[in-house]
């Protein structure tokens, strides 16, 4: 019969009609826009199958999709090619950016060529039954090629599940003991006999000891720590178990093949994709540094009226010390220093004393808000009842303006005793009139970029605090601390008790080290990087503003040109840095927090009202001393005073 697309019929004119072209010219077809109540796709696909039949054409279309090339193309089609999360995302941009030149009939490069979609998978789901049956009979592999894949796959997955990361996650296991140790063979087994009920059985029974030992692995570096290699292959050996199972069930003459070839068709969409690559494994990451995270934030969280005041002179002993690191700072930068030499100096400065304020167990409260939001984001997931939700914010935020009153008052303070006796030694203030006023209306909180600086510091706080949480993480992953006690090396040098004690204090420091290394660091290359892109960037910290307020109020008051009402908005300016700080920096971490463990928006939408009206009938209660008597445990479900 005579075609009615001439196209078709030019495709179909040759002898040897290639694939590329026909799957082409059907897939310029809308699979949504009908002609005569059938998709225009389906009715192009349709024409296809008469065309093919009417010309005898059906043998050399089957023969050339059972290519040697479907093989790979049924098992890895939708798979990554690498084991490692790196290697896997950095092909996948060079493939982006440089072509790449397939075999000749290779169907796996060719399903990649044809750019497909989830709308393609989808009408490939939705296709009338007849034409289902109609080109599955025609295009259907062999069973010789059903099992070779599926053996392929086997020996990948094998190889995958005997990597010595995974195996060494436990410890008590020898190698031999692993079921992917005779993957390979069960799935052979069961390939050579479809048939049989023993190799059916033998190979379930593989299939799910694998999958237990990934549950066991996933469990193991839940507690340890994660790193996303394992957890990229972990998740690699899941997508290979289920693919070989899929196949191992066409072998046997079941399965679904439009909903098979549709899943293909989503992992070709998918296989280009960095941030799909990216975003499980990087989210189980996000997942376990803030659980890190939230296990120092209970630290930093007053539950009763003893450990409000424990935390008020912790934060006076922070304020005092961060006063002299302003002073420092305001030194270091009137030397006449390189940019380098200078930015490395005022880092050192930063740094040496956050290290010193961790050791004295001192607090500095810009630091708390990204702690105490994955601590928040743990209780929420928990479901204990929003009473104790509430009372846990409540708690957050009056610890917060106990430890910020405690820096800044301390601060302040401490930074007028300095520059007393500074200019009782040497006749002047601390500070050059220039300096001095600089400082004092960088405070104004409406006159510049004050509040936007502070938002800016905010973020660089939560940047830190995902430092603290990866440090957390690495070292339990390492067994850092436990590696450090036992290592024989350290023993020889220091002895065993000291080598025990190193243990025991990276245990505890290294995650407020490794925070504290990067807040210096950010706060003093990341306004360099913006300058040096000639955008103007300063840092507003909440505690070292107070401090410099108050060196820059004494050196003006000495030279007799202080502005009383320059400094009534100095402390205004100093108060709403402080919220700045703290808003930013919770706001961002309670995300990073919330996205980690998926949380719904409901549920978080409900805490909030709660909050608010809570806030509104008992303001107190998120801002001062907490009760005698009263503690987040004795919190109760339903009831508003808890």
């Amino acid at each position: 019969m005579p075609l009615s697309d001439p196209r078709l019929e030019q495709l179909l004119g040759n002898d040897a009609p290639r694939l590329e072209p026909l799957l082409r010219w059907l897939l310029e077809a809308s699979p949504s826009a009908s002609v005569d109540g059938e998709a225009r796709r389906t009715s192009r696909l349709r024409r296809l199958l008469e065309a093919l039949h009417e010309r005898g054409l059906t043998d050399r279309v089957a023969e050339e999709w059972n290519h040697t090339s479907a093989i790979r193309l049924l098992a890895e089609t939708g798979l990554p090619d690498r084991t490692t999360l790196v290697g896997e995302g950095f092909q996948r941009i060079v493939d982006r950016i440089i072509p790449r030149l397939d075999s000749e009939g290779d169907l796996y490069g060719l399903l990649d060529r044809l750019d497909l979609c989830e709308a393609d998978a989808c009408w490939i789901e939705g296709l009338p039954e007849d034409l289902r049956s109609a080109w599955g009979e025609l295009l259907s592999p062999s069973l010789e090629t059903w099992v070779h894949a599926a053996r392929l796959l086997a020996h990948r997955a094998a190889a995958v599940g005997l990597s010595r990361d995974l195996l060494s996650l436990d410890a008590q296991g020898s190698d031999a003991d692993s079921p992917f140790f005779n993957l390979s063979r069960f799935v052979r087994e069961r390939g050579e006999r479809p048939r049989d009920p023993e190799a059916r059985l033998a190979w379930e029974h593989c299939r799910t000891e694998c999958s237990r030992a990934l549950d066991q692995a996933q469990d193991r570096i839940e507690d340890r720590g994660v790193s996303t290699d394992l957890v990229f292959r972990l998740e690699l050996l899941e997508a290979m178990l289920d693919r070989i199972a899929q196949l191992l069930l066409f072998a046997s003459g079941d399965g679904d093949g439009a909903a098979f070839t549709a899943k293909l068709v989503r992992g070709s969409a998918s296989q280009h994709g960095v941030l799909s690559l990216l975003r499980t494994a990087v989210k189980r990451l996000a997942r376990r540094m803030v659980e890190h995270t939230g296990d120092t934030g209970e630290h930093y969280i007053a539950r009763d009226r003893q450990e409000w005041r424990a935390m008020g002179w912790s934060a006076a002993g922070g304020g005092v010390l961060t006063a002299g690191t302003a002073l420092l700072k305001y030194g270091l930068a009137a030397l006449p220093l390189a940019p380098l030499l200078l930015g490395l100096s005022l880092a050192f400065n930063y740094t040496a004393s956050f290290f010193l304020l961790q050791l004295l167990g001192f607090s500095l409260a810009s630091k708390q808000p990204a702690m105490t939001a994955a601590a928040l984001a743990r209780a929420l997931e928990s479901g204990d009842g929003q009473a104790r939700e509430i009372e846990l914010v409540a708690a957050i935020t009056r610890t917060q303006v106990i430890a910020t009153l405690g820096n800044v008052f301390a601060a302040i303070p401490t930074a007028l005793l300095v520059s007393v006796l500074w200019i009782r030694l040497s006749g002047h203030g601390p500070l050059g009139p220039e300096t001095a006023l600089h400082s004092l209306h960088g405070n104004h909180p409406f006159s510049g970029w004050t509040l936007v600086f502070a938002a800016a510091t905010g973020v660089l706080l939560w940047l830190s605090s995902l430092a603290a949480g990866w440090a957390a993480n690495w070292s339990a992953y390492r067994r850092l601390p436990e590696a450090l006690a036992q290592s024989r090396r350290i023993q020889a040098l220091v002895g065993a008790a000291r080598a025990a004690n190193l243990g025991r204090f990276v245990h505890r420091h290294i995650s407020g080290f490794m925070g504290y290394l990067a807040l210096g660091l950010l706060l003093v290359f990341v306004p360099m990087a913006f300058a040096f892109a000639g955008i103007h960037l300063e840092v507003r910290h909440v505690t070292l503003q107070a401090a410099a307020l108050a060196l820059a109020s004494a050196s003006l008051w000495v030279q007799g040109s202080l502005s009383w009402l320059d400094v009534g908005w100095g402390l205004l300016g100093v108060a709403l840095i402080g919220v700045m700080n703290f808003a930013v920096s919770f706001a961002l971490a309670l995300w990073t927090a919330l996205r980690a463990r998926d949380l719904s928006g409901r549920s978080r939408r409900r805490l909030w009202w709660g909050i608010l009206k809570t806030f509104n009938r008992q303001p107190g209660r998120f801002l001062f001393a907490p009760k005698t008597g009263a503690t987040l445990d004795s919190a109760q479900p339903g009831d508003p005073h808890a």
